[in-house]
Formats: C-alpha cells, structure tokens, sequence
C-alpha cells in the first residue's frame, strides 16, 4: 500500500529503527490523504497541450 512506502521511506529518513516508532508521528486524516492523492495525480498528469510519448500512458488516481 501506498502509505506504508511512504512510511518505510520516512522510517528510513528519520533514522528510526523499528516502524512502530515511524508510525507515531503519522497521523493521516481523511483530508491530507485526500489532497496528496490530488497532488500526486496532477504531478503524475502530462502538462496540457504537450503531445505525451508513444507507449505511455498515465492513470489519474
């Protein structure tokens, strides 16, 4: 999933040792959940205009 990549890299940044410490300090809520996903998808989505490469093809979550 997702949120425990992310957590498994913040793990990693942070220099902690076990997830359980990670996970602490994360404390999502349905909204920045929500608003990262939005984020995300429109840094994933080609600028309008531009003429995407053969072969690709990107999903909007």
């Amino acid at each position: 999933m997702m949120i425990d990549m992310m957590a498994a890299g913040l793990r990693k940044i942070a220099g902690h040792g076990s997830p359980a410490t990670t996970q602490r300090y994360l404390h999502p809520d349905l909204r920045s959940i929500t608003e990262a996903g939005r984020s995300l998808s429109a840094r994933l989505s080609p600028a309008p205009g531009l003429p995407q490469p053969p072969g690709t093809t990107r999903r909007v979550l």
